[in-house]
């Protein structure tokens, strides 16, 4: 309780990870002893299949054990709680319920991932010779339905923990740009028992460029969202960005079966990223002091 109360940033990290990679890697185990494969899609059908009773014993297990690796919502509670006590846990849901901010907030959080999944299918559709083969990965009329999965199961889960509990008290040792530099590393070497998974057969060297390529993507990616948090102080916007990004990812560069689509809708985000660091400067992202939490 002292380490956690000394340390709570150090703290709220070691259990965002242990939680989740413990969790997580034996949801996978299990998953892939019944050939059962994991992803943002085949998870929604699962719960689908949940709800309806229908989903057999043992894969109830595997995809439980995954889904509730939610270590930075988890650790957040926990160490807001320890830390910082019933005022420390308002301020958390104060930030994760705030919806009063400009209008233009909510278009830019909408409007992003539009935008990055745009010009990188259409790009990707340039360097194709003009050849498409979509396949939805998802049925289109489960596109709303997959969206508050996803608003749930990627934004409530992590974004409190992220953006709610991380950021802010980053941004009081570091500027704006260095806060979403770590952040953005460590939040990449979160999900590597998840890339593991999915490319452990394509090769040392195959798998370690799909780390480190991961890993620089989600850092831009984390620059933007910085300014995003930012300029509004709203956890809430950030739910909606992270939930409705992998939505229209998966419908729209995921499911163009095209990997220059796929890999520039994690490159673009840089591009945005610098563009925001010379308008807002790399101290605050925004023309306002950054949040801070002591």
């Amino acid at each position: 309780m002292r380490i956690i109360k000394n340390y709570p940033l150090v703290s709220f990290f070691i259990m965002t990870f242990v939680i989740t990679w413990t969790l997580q890697l034996t949801g996978i185990a299990l998953a892939s002893q019944q050939n059962m494969p994991l992803s943002n899609e085949t998870n929604f059908l699962y719960f689908i299949d949940l709800l309806k009773m229908k989903l057999p014993p043992e894969q109830v297990l595997a995809y439980s054990l995954f889904t509730l690796g939610m270590g930075p919502l988890i650790s957040a509670v926990l160490v807001t709680s320890i830390a910082d006590g019933k005022d420390g846990l308002k301020k958390l849901w104060q930030q994760s319920t705030k919806w009063k901010v400009s209008l233009k907030w909510y278009l830019i959080a909408l409007g992003l991932p539009v935008l990055l999944s745009v010009v990188s299918v259409g790009i990707g559709w340039l360097v194709s010779g003009g050849k498409l083969t979509y396949s939805f990965k998802l049925p289109i009329e489960n596109f709303l339905p997959f969206f508050l999965y996803m608003l749930i199961f990627t934004g409530v889960t992590e974004e409190p923990g992220w953006r709610g509990f991380a950021l802010p008290r980053l941004q009081n040792h570091y500027s704006a740009e260095k806060a979403s530099w770590i952040l953005g590393i460590l939040w990449g070497v979160w999900h590597f028992p998840f890339i593991i998974y999915y490319t452990y057969n394509t090769g040392i060297i195959a798998l370690l460029f799909s780390l480190l390529g991961l890993t620089l993507g989600i850092v831009g990616w984390t620059i933007v969202n910085t300014w995003l948090y930012n300029n509004t102080g709203s956890v809430l916007i950030m739910i909606l960005l992270h939930g409705w990004g992998n939505t229209v990812q998966s419908y729209f560069v995921l499911s163009s079966n095209n990997m220059a689509a796929q890999t520039l809708y994690g490159i673009l985000p840089w591009a945005i990223a610098i563009i925001l660091i010379r308008i807002y400067g790399e101290e605050n992202l925004s023309h306002h002091p950054r949040p801070k939490i002591s």
